[in-house]
Order: structure tokens, then sequence, then C-alpha cells
């Protein structure tokens, strides 16, 4: 059986299980934080960064190191087929889309690692104000909010009609966001209105990080 090393805080670690959950993939899970990491997930991953998949024993890779090689793994493994209101879209991308989708996974990871990189710094005792870079940081990720806002203006999914993965990432952000009172969200009223048409979908609202 798969196993996924990552705590429930870690927004990578969430688009997994979210998908993990919409394609009905049995998994065990190791939620041990980068803080506190598991022996196992330190000997198998170079990166040392969450989430890590233990695909088992017998094939030519036994440990998938990014959320992104994992979710595209995903998919190619047997499945039912996907339901859900809107119907959960089974390919991690859309080729109708021309490469949009791409765009916007690129820009929610540049989003979630300028504040992920700020969080840990401030967690050391270095505040924005003491540093150009986290200054820097701060303002590249609200520039990923702004055109992340332009983009799904109008829009409760990139794609019409299905909930994609792209979409589960620009949840996942704004999520962990709130979670660790980042930003004021309200700038940005487009995309928390995705957030919000999405809230009780069962696979979001299970994997939301407790306050």
């Amino acid at each position: 059986m798969l196993k996924l090393f990552g705590h429930d805080a870690s927004p990578w670690v969430r688009r997994v299980r979210v998908l993990l959950a919409e394609l009905r993939i049995p998994f065990e899970r190791n939620t041990r934080d980068w803080r506190d990491p598991a022996p196992e997930f330190v000997a198998a991953s170079p990166i040392q960064r969450l989430p890590v998949l233990d695909l088992g024993p017998g094939g030519p890779v036994r440990h998938l190191f990014d959320s992104r090689a994992i979710a595209a793994m995903l998919f190619t493994l047997p499945h039912p087929s996907p339901g859900g209101d809107p119907p959960f879209q089974d390919a991690l991308l859309e080729p109708s889309l021309g490469l949009l989708d791409q765009n916007v996974l690129s820009v929610a990871d540049a989003a979630q690692d300028s504040l992920v990189n700020v969080f840990l710094l401030e967690g050391d005792g270095i505040r924005p104000e003491q540093s150009p870079t986290l200054q820097r940081q701060n303002a590249r990720a609200r520039a990923c909010l702004d055109w992340l806002e332009r983009t799904y203006r109008g829009k409760r999914t990139l794609a019409p009609g299905r909930l994609a993965y792209v979409d589960v990432a620009v949840v996942t952000l704004l999520g962990w966001i709130r979670f660790r009172k980042r930003l004021d969200l309200a700038p940005w009223p487009e995309l928390l209105a995705l957030e919000a048409a999405h809230a009780a979908r069962p696979s979001i609202a299970s994997t939301e990080p407790a306050a």
C-alpha cells in the first residue's frame, strides 16, 4: 500500500491528500513534520521536503519527492471514475486550457514557496522589516495572488464544470495562508469565492488543518 509522509498543516501534503480522496486510492500515513521527521523519510529523501510518497518495493523508483510528481503518478494508478459536484477532473492537466493550468500551478507554487520561506525565517527570529529578501518574498506572493485573482475572475473552477488538481492547489494555498495567519485575504474576493464554493466538499473539508 502507498504510504504518504507529511503533516496535516503542510499545503503540499494537503493537495495530495485531497487527490487521494477524490481518486479513492487507499494509503497509509506518517504524520511527523519537518521538526521531528521519521527516520525512513530522512533516509529516503535527499531534498528533505514534504510530502514524500513511498510506492513500495519492486519498482524502479521507491519514493517520489514532489507533490506535482506524486499527483501525476496517482492519476496513472487504477482508480474508480471520480465523482463529486462538480465532478473531479481525471487528469493532472486539461489540454483545452492551452497550458493555462500549468501557469496557475506555477504561480500557486511560487506564492506558497515565498510565504513558507517567510514563515520559517520568522520562526528563526528574522522579521521581514529586517530583511529586504523577505520583503521581496512577501511582495512576490502578493503579486502571485493578484494574478490568480484575475485568472479566476468569474470562475469557480479553471476548466468549466469540473474541479481539478490545479484548483485544489489554489484552495490549499488560501487555506494555509489563513491557518498560518500570513495575509489578510480580503483584497482577493474572487479567490475567496473560489475557496467558499468548494469548502463543503468532503475531500476539502476533511483535510483542512485544525486551528
